[in-house]
C-alpha cells in the first residue's frame, strides 16, 4: 500500500445557520420556525430575515436562501 493512496482535499462543513438557530428554541417555537422557514410561498427570504431579527433572532437573508435552496451543511 503506498503512502499517499487515496489523497484528496478536505471538505470543510460549515453549520447551517437555519438548523443552528432552530436547534436553539423550545420545540413549539422550533415548529413554528421550521414552517415559516419551509414556507417559500409566504416567506420571502428577506421577508423572514427581518420578521426573526425583530424578534430578537440574528439570521441573514443569505443562511436562509442557501438552506432553501440546499446548499448549506444540511444537504
Amino acid at each position: 500500500m503506498f503512502m499517499l493512496e487515496g489523497l484528496a482535499p478536505t471538505v470543510k462543513v460549515f453549520p447551517c445557520r437555519v438548523r443552528t438557530l432552530g436547534e436553539s428554541l423550545d420545540e413549539s417555537d422550533r415548529n413554528i420556525y421550521m414552517a415559516a422557514v419551509s414556507n417559500v410561498d409566504v416567506w420571502s427570504n428577506n421577508g423572514l430575515a427581518y420578521a426573526l431579527g425583530k424578534r430578537g433572532l440574528k439570521i441573514s437573508e443569505k443562511s436562509i436562501r442557501k438552506h432553501r435552496r440546499g446548499e448549506c451543511s444540511c444537504a
